[in-house]
């Protein structure tokens, strides 16, 4: 994740920055794994991405 597209895939709310209505909210956005189970941080990206998916639908931007 990151601001520029040269160097990262997704923007801040997991979304592609190439492919603007694309998603990823899996283990896929993520760079490395720890030791810790991780399906509380990857619901909570999929419930950011989701609500900002719905606010871009709104604006039209996507």
């Amino acid at each position: 994740m990151g601001k520029d597209p040269k160097t990262s895939v997704l923007n801040k709310f997991n979304q592609a920055h190439d492919v603007k209505n694309l998603f990823i909210t899996d283990g896929a956005a993520m760079a490395s794994s720890g030791c810790q189970n991780p399906s509380l941080t990857y619901m909570a990206l999929s419930a950011r991405a989701a609500h900002h998916a719905v606010e871009f639908l709104r604006e039209g931007t996507i």
